[in-house]
């Protein structure tokens, strides 16, 4: 068997295995050298989308419990409360997103401290023609697969502005986690694989879940701010790489809904799948809903599996989670016989919106 898939899935595989050494090469990064501190910060908006914002919601968690607060705001404009005392933190892996763009022309106009985070476009030149410190990130990626680079430029950056301590730290403990677990996430891959390798976190062996997985719909619930990142990562790589639509709810709000909802004939249960992701913060009595929630949903469901992230510290647990999902999403593309790295219909979108701004 050879290392990688060959194709586009060969190509999201090794992009996968990179997220170590981008978190890694992050320290190096042009631009991070001109974020200077923000004494007595309260609010950041973290204004992106996609693959851009996600690194927002990874990096929530190192926040949790301290004086400043992280929000990442994925739309145009900017909330109303926005304003000159919060920094803006502008990221678009392109430098055209047009809802960042919105959001940065919108800090601009209620005077915010702007940072920029992107490869270059219409954002860096705005952000040069206004003396925004910018953060480079490199070029020639899919925007989800730069994650690594995403996240490690912005702990940097919240490091810099001072809002966080010990960077290096958070860091390095994530990128040994990683390194830890990524020789039995890789392989063995495809629908010919056997012998599938222990996962070092406890869960089931990536490729294996993924062949539970194929042909079915995954149900996402997460147990905290850690794993609910996670899960927001999750559910867009199962979309864009696996071509799978996914579906995301959060503890302890199932309980208030969701869990009415699974009231399937027994011939649709086997269509759905439900992964429960943990987490390093979760809420004792969350912890005790899990466990009630499975009981009460008995049945209802053709797979189900608990993941757990690991090692030492809230981002090296999140990342871990991500590693495990990106491979997972790699192997159901894999199954599918899909290419994982096209997004036809996103570039589709983006085309007629571009047609219609010129009519």
């Amino acid at each position: 068997m050879s290392r990688w898939p060959e194709g586009g899935a060969g190509r999201m595989f090794q992009l996968v295995a990179a997220i170590p050494d981008q978190l890694r090469e992050s320290a190096g990064l042009a631009g991070l050298d001109t974020v200077a501190p923000a004494p007595g910060l309260r609010r950041l908006v973290l204004c992106g989308m996609g693959g851009s914002a996600i690194a927002g919601d990874l990096v929530q968690p190192l926040l949790a419990g301290g004086p400043v607060a992280l929000v990442v705001w994925r739309d145009y404009g900017l909330p109303g409360w926005v304003g000159p005392d919060d920094v803006v933190l502008a990221a678009s892996y392109s430098g055209g997103t047009e809802e960042t763009l919105s959001s940065y022309a919108a800090a601009a106009e209620r005077g915010c401290r702007r940072v920029a985070v992107t490869t270059g476009g219409d954002l860096a030149a705005a952000a040069a023609r206004d003396g925004v410190p910018t953060v480079v990130l490199p070029g020639g990626l899919p925007p989800r697969a730069s994650v690594g680079y995403g996240v490690g430029a912005l702990v940097r950056v919240l490091g810099r502005l001072g809002v966080v301590g010990g960077v290096d730290d958070a860091i390095a403990a994530a990128t040994a986690a990683l390194d830890r677990a990524d020789a039995s996430r890789r392989r063995p891959w495809g629908p010919e694989a056997t012998g599938w390798e222990a996962d070092p976190d406890g869960n089931p062996p990536v490729g294996a879940l993924a062949r539970e997985l194929a042909g079915r719909v995954p149900v996402i619930y997460t147990c905290g701010s850690e794993s609910h990142a996670a899960g927001l990562r999750l559910k867009g790589q199962l979309n864009e790489n696996s071509k799978l639509p996914a579906l995301l709810a959060a503890f302890p709000e199932v309980d208030h809904n969701d869990l009415v909802g699974w009231s399937l004939d027994a011939a649709d249960r086997e269509r759905f799948a439900l992964l429960i992701l943990r987490a390093g913060d979760e809420h004792p009595r969350t912890s005790l809903r899990v466990g009630l929630t499975r009981e009460l949903l008995a049945g209802q469901f053709g797979v189900v599996h608990e993941l757990r992230g690991g090692g030492a510290g809230a981002l090296a647990r999140v990342m871990s989670l991500v590693q495990y999902g990106d491979y997972l999403s790699c192997h159901l593309a894999v199954l599918g016989n899909v290419d994982p790295v096209p997004v036809d219909r996103i570039v589709r979108l983006k085309e007629a919106l571009a047609r219609a701004h010129g009519a």
